[in-house]
């Protein structure tokens, strides 16, 4: 009976260890096959599909509570589009020479100044600017530049070849779970004001720089 055991055990140890699972080790290692810059590409990821599923929802109702019309609206919405397509030109031309990891933080930087300009100021121009400059997306998914530079960055931190689709798999899964907790918690703006008596105006310009 303890030689089966054990006889089975090893054949679990032999099983699992491709997918990262040490048998032998009282840590389970998730994920071994994937270096720590494709972790952070991935929580990266999740963060930014989190916020773009929020601000789908939020970003437009907080532009009306301002007072701005639909067509100023549409404008603004607008603009955020234009980047990504901007902004992906700019990241096909540039990324390799300037380096992927430099133009991804560039861009991380613009869309932290775009947030706290969306923050501080309801000046119709300012935001226009920072929609411009801050590769926000109000479609709920992810088109910018950032998918590509980090896609063309996935392959190279797997150490397994045969892990090249689960790795794509996992990406665009993380993204799509993530948006659509973005999307679920667009509500709490509102369940604030009504619980907290909260203004809404003055609510969701702090939820939406937190997303």
């Amino acid at each position: 009976m303890d030689g089966a055991f054990l006889y089975t055990l090893q054949n679990q140890k032999e099983v699992r260890d491709p997918y990262g699972i040490r048998m032998d080790s009282k840590v389970i290692i998730p994920f071994k096959w994937l270096s720590k810059d494709g972790k952070l590409l991935l929580v990266a990821r999740m963060l930014r599909t989190f916020a773009y599923g929020f601000l789908s929802v939020v970003l437009a109702i907080y532009l009306k509570l301002l007072g701005f019309n639909d067509l100023y609206i549409g404008i603004i919405l607008s603009v955020t589009l234009i980047n990504s397509v901007v902004f992906t030109l700019i990241a096909s031309f540039y990324a390799d020479r300037l380096g992927r990891r430099n133009v991804l933080i560039v861009y991380s930087a613009l869309m932290s100044i775009s947030g706290l300009v969306f923050f501080v100021t309801s000046n119709y121009m300012a935001l226009i600017v920072s929609a411009f400059i801050g590769t926000i997306n109000v479609t709920g998914t992810e088109t910018g530049a950032f998918l590509s530079i980090e896609q063309s960055m996935l392959p190279q931190t797997i150490n397994d070849p045969k892990k090249r689709n689960t790795v794509y798999a996992l990406y665009n899964m993380a993204g799509t779970f993530a948006m659509s907790a973005g999307v679920l918690l667009s509500g709490l703006p509102h369940v604030f004001a009504q619980q907290y008596g909260w203004n809404q105006i003055e609510s969701s310009p702090s939820f939406c720089y937190i997303a």
